[in-house]
């Protein structure tokens, strides 16, 4: 089986690992008010769970972006022209940000679900500075769910350095093509 079969068919593995994390994650009691505080052994399980959704997530995309870069059928059409290059390169920064968007989004969600922040948008701007390690600390959580967004802090982390290596293949691969256009132009 080749490496892109393989791929096609681990895709819906991960999918089905992703929504079952989402069941997992939305199993979980809310918390009415702010007051009440989860055992201390629940957060890591919240934490773990969290892992296992954004680390699915980002491999689903992963794979999709070197599914795309590696198609002869795409590489044919890149070759042809430098613009459509840039506007691949352009397109898989975009798939990234929208993929650590989405991230933050479900930490987001966690925080609501839990009862740690109450309203949507002091959640999505907490979940934002924890997940991007900016921090500024105008809004905390109670002390009982502080470990929660240390769990974030990490994962945002590792999300942003695989990112980076995400982009840094594409823009790689780009310059591959290049190079093999220009050597195919020369002959």
């Amino acid at each position: 089986m080749t490496g892109q079969m393989r791929w096609k068919h681990m895709k819906w593995v991960l999918l089905g690992g992703a929504s079952a994390a989402g069941i997992v994650l939305s199993s979980y009691p809310t918390t009415p008010q702010l007051l009440r505080c989860p055992e201390i052994g629940s957060l890591p399980g919240i934490v773990l769970g969290m892992f296992i959704a954004t680390t699915i997530i980002h491999t689903v995309v992963t794979s999709i972006q070197a599914d795309l870069v590696h198609s002869k059928r795409l590489s044919a059409w890149l070759s042809t022209s430098g613009g459509r290059r840039h506007l691949l390169i352009a397109i898989g920064a975009l798939m990234t940000a929208a993929t650590l968007f989405l991230e933050i989004l479900l930490w987001a969600w966690v925080y609501r679900q839990v009862g740690a922040i109450h309203g949507l948008e002091e959640s999505i701007y907490f979940s934002g500075i924890t997940f991007t390690t900016v921090g500024y600390g105008d809004v905390t959580l109670a002390k009982c769910w502080q470990l929660l967004s240390v769990g974030e802090a990490v994962n945002g982390v590792l999300m942003a350095g695989w990112s980076a290596a995400q982009l840094i293949f594409l823009v790689q691969r780009m310059m591959i093509l290049s190079v093999q256009s220009e050597e195919t132009k020369a002959d």
